[in-house]
Protein backbone atom coordinates (compact mmCIF):
# COMPACT_ATOMS: atom_id res chain seq x y z
CA UNK A 1 0.00 0.00 0.00
CA UNK A 2 1.27 3.08 -1.11
CA UNK A 3 1.48 6.15 1.06
CA UNK A 4 -0.89 9.82 1.02
CA UNK A 5 0.72 11.25 -2.57
CA UNK A 6 1.55 15.21 -2.61
CA UNK A 7 1.48 17.04 -6.26
CA UNK A 8 4.55 19.25 -6.36
CA UNK A 9 4.33 22.37 -5.07
CA UNK A 10 2.37 24.98 -7.55
CA UNK A 11 3.82 27.44 -9.51
CA UNK A 12 2.20 30.36 -8.01
CA UNK A 13 1.10 29.85 -4.78
CA UNK A 14 3.65 27.17 -3.66
CA UNK A 15 0.93 24.79 -1.82
CA UNK A 16 1.17 21.04 -2.50
CA UNK A 17 -2.18 19.07 -2.89
CA UNK A 18 -2.75 15.91 -1.41
CA UNK A 19 -4.34 13.98 -4.46
CA UNK A 20 -5.55 11.07 -1.81
CA UNK A 21 -8.01 12.81 0.31
CA UNK A 22 -11.84 12.33 -0.44
CA UNK A 23 -13.89 14.74 -2.91
CA UNK A 24 -15.21 17.43 -1.03
CA UNK A 25 -17.38 20.21 -3.37
CA UNK A 26 -17.85 19.59 -6.39
CA UNK A 27 -15.93 16.59 -6.78
CA UNK A 28 -13.17 18.18 -5.50
CA UNK A 29 -10.76 17.45 -2.71
CA UNK A 30 -10.40 19.87 -0.56
CA UNK A 31 -7.32 20.64 -0.97
CA UNK A 32 -7.39 21.24 -4.88
CA UNK A 33 -10.82 23.18 -3.72
CA UNK A 34 -8.50 25.39 -1.81
CA UNK A 35 -6.05 26.06 -4.35
CA UNK A 36 -8.51 27.13 -7.03
CA UNK A 37 -9.68 29.37 -4.60
CA UNK A 38 -6.64 30.86 -3.74
CA UNK A 39 -5.73 31.39 -7.19
CA UNK A 40 -9.05 33.01 -8.43
CA UNK A 41 -8.67 35.33 -5.89
CA UNK A 42 -5.02 36.22 -6.55
CA UNK A 43 -6.37 36.80 -10.47
CA UNK A 44 -9.50 38.66 -9.10
CA UNK A 45 -6.79 41.23 -6.54
CA UNK A 46 -4.54 41.69 -9.31
CA UNK A 47 -7.31 42.87 -11.63
CA UNK A 48 -8.52 44.72 -9.47
CA UNK A 49 -5.44 46.82 -8.25
CA UNK A 50 -4.78 47.30 -12.30
CA UNK A 51 -8.23 48.62 -12.70
CA UNK A 52 -7.66 50.71 -9.97
CA UNK A 53 -4.35 52.31 -11.12
CA UNK A 54 -5.55 52.68 -14.91
CA UNK A 55 -8.55 54.72 -13.46
CA UNK A 56 -6.10 56.90 -10.70
CA UNK A 57 -3.70 57.44 -14.72
CA UNK A 58 -6.89 58.36 -16.15
CA UNK A 59 -7.64 61.15 -13.20
CA UNK A 60 -4.50 62.16 -13.05
CA UNK A 61 -4.11 63.05 -17.55
CA UNK A 62 -7.26 64.66 -16.60
CA UNK A 63 -6.60 66.47 -13.70
CA UNK A 64 -3.43 67.72 -15.25
CA UNK A 65 -4.40 68.14 -19.39
CA UNK A 66 -2.33 71.04 -20.44
CA UNK A 67 0.54 71.45 -17.82
CA UNK A 68 3.90 70.97 -18.00
CA UNK A 69 4.09 67.96 -14.87
CA UNK A 70 1.67 65.57 -17.02
CA UNK A 71 4.67 62.48 -17.52
CA UNK A 72 5.83 62.51 -14.05
CA UNK A 73 1.98 62.93 -11.80
CA UNK A 74 0.92 59.80 -14.31
CA UNK A 75 3.96 57.98 -13.22
CA UNK A 76 3.05 58.30 -9.85
CA UNK A 77 -1.00 58.17 -10.02
CA UNK A 78 0.03 54.55 -11.73
CA UNK A 79 2.33 52.92 -9.44
CA UNK A 80 0.29 54.40 -6.81
CA UNK A 81 -3.47 54.42 -7.88
CA UNK A 82 -5.17 54.12 -4.45
CA UNK A 83 -3.11 56.59 -2.87
CA UNK A 84 -2.91 59.19 -5.79
CA UNK A 85 -7.05 58.81 -5.82
CA UNK A 86 -7.12 59.43 -1.97
CA UNK A 87 -4.68 62.13 -0.85
CA UNK A 88 -3.42 63.75 -3.93
CA UNK A 89 -7.51 63.93 -5.69
CA UNK A 90 -9.56 63.90 -2.85
CA UNK A 91 -7.83 65.60 0.04
CA UNK A 92 -5.91 67.69 -1.78
CA UNK A 93 -7.64 68.90 -4.80
CA UNK A 94 -11.39 68.37 -3.91
CA UNK A 95 -11.03 69.06 -0.22
CA UNK A 96 -8.82 71.15 0.46
CA UNK A 97 -8.61 72.90 -2.94
CA UNK A 98 -11.93 72.61 -3.80
CA UNK A 99 -11.15 71.92 -7.62
CA UNK A 100 -12.93 69.64 -9.44
CA UNK A 101 -11.29 67.96 -12.87
CA UNK A 102 -13.32 68.23 -16.30
CA UNK A 103 -13.43 64.61 -17.40
CA UNK A 104 -13.62 63.73 -20.99
CA UNK A 105 -16.42 61.43 -22.21
CA UNK A 106 -14.61 60.87 -25.46
CA UNK A 107 -10.51 60.48 -24.27
CA UNK A 108 -10.29 58.93 -20.58
CA UNK A 109 -6.21 58.99 -21.42
CA UNK A 110 -5.39 62.51 -22.44
CA UNK A 111 -1.98 62.60 -22.91
CA UNK A 112 0.02 65.68 -23.98
CA UNK A 113 -3.40 67.23 -25.14
CA UNK A 114 -4.14 70.92 -24.79
CA UNK A 115 -6.24 71.99 -21.51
Amino acid sequence: MRDSYESDPHWMTGQTVDEDSPPWILGMNKDYFLLVMKVIMYYFVFFALLTINLLALSVSLQCTRGTGSQTTSAIYAFLFGPIYLIFNYYFIRVLSKGEMCQFSDTNPFPYMSKG
